[in-house]
Formats: structure tokens, C-alpha cells, sequence
């Protein structure tokens, strides 16, 4: 049986309140605003800068710390928004520190997964793969062993709403890199996903959904290919 943080329920959609999916359906709205918000013209794209934290800002990234360093493992369903506003779906594996699987329905022919030191992505369709060293990308900041808001995190907004705290991350020293934003529900603190802001400015936004917190997960599914051993994939091979 996964085990399952007591943070959220294992499938909180089935014992939902009205109140509750609307809830949901306005972090979903909050991720994407988010992703509008921070888009900006290539042209005009700057490294992030860090600001002046009051106690408040303090005490509310604590709380985000503590949320998240609770959190050793998740899976669960998300959609990506892209820069170009492209939708895509699929299943979302995340294993602390730096291993995630992103495993794109039908018919984005995707999949993207970090081992602990790169990012792989493979397009099926264009029969291609690339790889990024996960320290160079704003994700490294989310899959960190332990999620702390010291000095080697650059912090350049924490911005809060009706029930919504988002906070933005960088590199302090590879500002240029790009910024990760982490979206959530406040009161109580609820994680509904992130954007990533890349180098020139092109925003990503991941919304998540269905999430169980500190499953089991195989350690095959962070390993580049699809998650099956190879004598698997030959046996599906021959079907």
C-alpha cells in the first residue's frame, strides 16, 4: 500500500466538497496567471534580482520548507501550458533528491526524466535526445535533498492573494539561468505547481493534480528509457 503524507489525502477529488473542486480549479487558474504574469518579450527578458525579506516573508518561506521537506517522494497527473500556450497531459513521478519522470499521454510523443544529474528528454517522433545537466535548470531547486531559503537560494518575489502564495526562486550565482515559481494554496498550504521562466524569458507552467505524497516508487523510473528492464522492453518489442 503507498504511503501517503498526511499533508493531502491520497485522492482528495473523491471525498471532495463542492467547496473543495473549487478551490482546486482556482490554483489551477493561479498556476496559469502566474505563467501570463511572468511572460515576458525575449527582448526585454532579465536575470531575476533578489529582494529584501520582511519577518513575514520569513516565516512563510518556513512554512514552505517544512511543507516540502516533509515530502520525500509524489506521483500523480499533470498539464503543461507552454510558451506558445500548447496543452499536454500526462503522469508525473518525483523522488527527492533531483529524480523525476514526466510521462506525456498520447499523442505528445515525450518523455522527459531526471537520474540525479541530467535531464534526458526524448522526442519519439523526432527520434531525438537531449541532455541537460539538472544543475543548469530552475528544477534543481525544487528536487533539492533539503529544501532551505538561506543564501544559496535567490528569492526575487513572494507574492499573496485570496488563499494563494507564490513564491519565485533562482541560482544566485547563475541568475541568467532562468526562475522557478512555486504556486500554492495557503490556509492550509497546498502545493498546485510551478512555471518555469528559461533563459530568454519563455515561460512553462505545470499545473499537478491526483497527487499522493511519499508513495513507494521503483527506482527504474528514473532511469532514461521507460521505466521497464530491458529484457521488458525486448519481450514488448516482439508483440
Amino acid at each position: 500500500m503507498d504511503k501517503v503524507s498526511p499533508i493531502i489525502p491520497a485522492d482528495p477529488e473523491a471525498t471532495a466538497s463542492a467547496g473543495t473542486s473549487r478551490r482546486r480549479f482556482l490554483l489551477a487558474m493561479a498556476v496559469t496567471a502566474a505563467a501570463a504574469k511572468l511572460t515576458l518579450p525575449v527582448a526585454y527578458a532579465a536575470a531575476p534580482v533578489g529582494v529584501k525579506l520582511t519577518q513575514h516573508d520569513r516565516d512563510d518561506l518556513k512554512r514552505i520548507a517544512d511543507y516540502f521537506n516533509q515530502v520525500r517522494s509524489m506521483k500523480g497527473r499533470f498539464l503543461q501550458v507552454g510558451p506558445d500556450g500548447s496543452a499536454a497531459e500526462g503522469d508525473i513521478y518525483l523522488q527527492r533528491p533531483g529524480r523525476f519522470r514526466f510521462e506525456f499521454d498520447p499523442p505528445v510523443p515525450m518523455l522527459i526524466v531526471s537520474d540525479g544529474a541530467y535531464i534526458i528528454m526524448d522526442d519519439r517522433e523526432l527520434k531525438s535526445v537531449e541532455r541537460i545537466p539538472l544543475a543548469a535548470t530552475p528544477l534543481d531547486l525544487l528536487v533539492r535533498d533539503v529544501v532551505t531559503f538561506d543564501d544559496s537560494i535567490g528569492i526575487s518575489k513572494l507574492e499573496r492573494g485570496a488563499a494563494i502564495l507564490r513564491v519565485t526562486l533562482f541560482e544566485p550565482s547563475r541568475p541568467k539561468d532562468g526562475s522557478l515559481t512555486l504556486v500554492f494554496g495557503d490556509k492550509p498550504l497546498e502545493f498546485a505547481g510551478w512555471t518555469v521562466t528559461d533563459a530568454v524569458g519563455k515561460v512553462t507552467a505545470i499545473t499537478l493534480s491526483k497527487i499522493d505524497f511519499n508513495p513507494e516508487l521503483s527506482t527504474r523510473l528514473f532511469t532514461y528509457g521507460d521505466g521497464r528492464t530491458q529484457a521488458e522492453r525486448e519481450l514488448m518489442r516482439r508483440r
